[in-house]
């Protein structure tokens, strides 16, 4: 289950020195120099001042102010690496105002059961924080589409007041966050681990136990670009794509790039899709499958 990591320092450290921590210290591919960054994390958050301080430096940008932020309107962008980046999530009660809740719904992921495409340390740092229901499950055994059946494993509530670190781990992890009694803020290190970034974002149903939503935003240009392929390219897009088919870490793009392969080369269509039988991921061998059966 998602890991939580006794930390006991008393030590307060500000942003920039936390940066420094991470810029020495840490290395993105092992998971146990994320463990490593909870002492310094929790560091961070025993600091009172840092965060209001960072913002009033923010809100002075005008219109520099959290660009490049493409995420929801609970995240603020502290610090970024090209392998990391930290940030604050922001968490509300409930709305008392009708005409409000709708638009929650729709801002915060409460009571929305999901798991993560990236591992992250994750640390309370304002108010008594959320409580979370954490469940598990096999990544690898998933295909990865809306209405499939997932074998969700319930391991426990919890919840994230000041100072408790937790450590997720992607693609494993699931987690399903409450509302907090009041207004809380959390500190994260997003870790950004190509081979799982690639992967989607899965969205589920409890009551059903299916992916009721697939989120794979990092892929959809990729899978565009290939689509673009089949129809535009050549006999060197058809290399490429052949190339890509192997060693791209999406498993959508993979998929993309057979479909147009098969379209560039309409007399090897059946070597094409029978090459992605073997595909490492089962959402392309079950796209090979049904292109298969559907050509006979």
């Amino acid at each position: 289950m998602a890991l939580t990591i006794e930390t006991t320092t008393d030590d307060k450290i500000d942003l920039r020195e936390f940066q420094e921590y991470l810029l020495a210290n840490f290395d993105a591919a092992d998971p146990e120099s994320a463990i490593a960054a909870a002492e310094p994390l929790r560091a961070l958050a025993n600091n009172e001042r840092f965060l209001t301080d960072h913002l009033n430096s923010e809100l002075l940008k005008e219109d520099a102010f959290q660009v490049g932020n493409d995420y929801t309107a609970q995240t603020f962008v502290l610090a970024s690496h090209h392998n990391w980046f930290v940030r604050a999530n922001i968490w509300t009660p409930p709305s008392n105002i009708p005409e409000l809740v709708k638009a929650e719904k729709e801002l915060f992921p409460y009571l929305v059961p999901h798991d993560h495409n990236f591992s992250f340390l994750t640390v309370g740092y304002w108010g008594s924080g959320y409580w979370t229901r954490l469940y598990e499950y096999d990544h690898t055994a998933v295909t990865g589409e809306v209405g499939e059946k997932v074998d969700l494993h319930y391991v426990g509530r919890t919840s994230l007041p000041r100072g408790k670190v937790m450590y997720y781990r992607a693609s494993k992890d699931v987690h399903s966050q409450e509302h907090p009694e009041e207004f809380s803020v959390s500190l994260n290190l997003m870790i950004a681990r190509p081979e799982e970034f690639a992967r989607d974002q899965y969205f589920f149903d409890l009551e059903s136990e299916t992916i009721s939503n697939v989120s794979g935003k990092q892929n959809t240009g990729g899978v565009l670009i290939c689509e673009v392929a089949g129809v535009i390219g050549d006999s060197t897009t058809a290399a490429a794509l052949d190339a890509l088919s192997v060693t791209h870490r999406s498993s959508r793009v993979r998929a993309a790039c057979y479909s147009s392969l098969a379209k560039l080369e309409p007399s090897s269509v059946e070597q094409v899709w029978a090459r992605a039988l073997s595909d490492p991921h089962a959402y392309v061998r079950k796209t090979a499958v049904q292109t298969l059966e559907s050509s006979v």
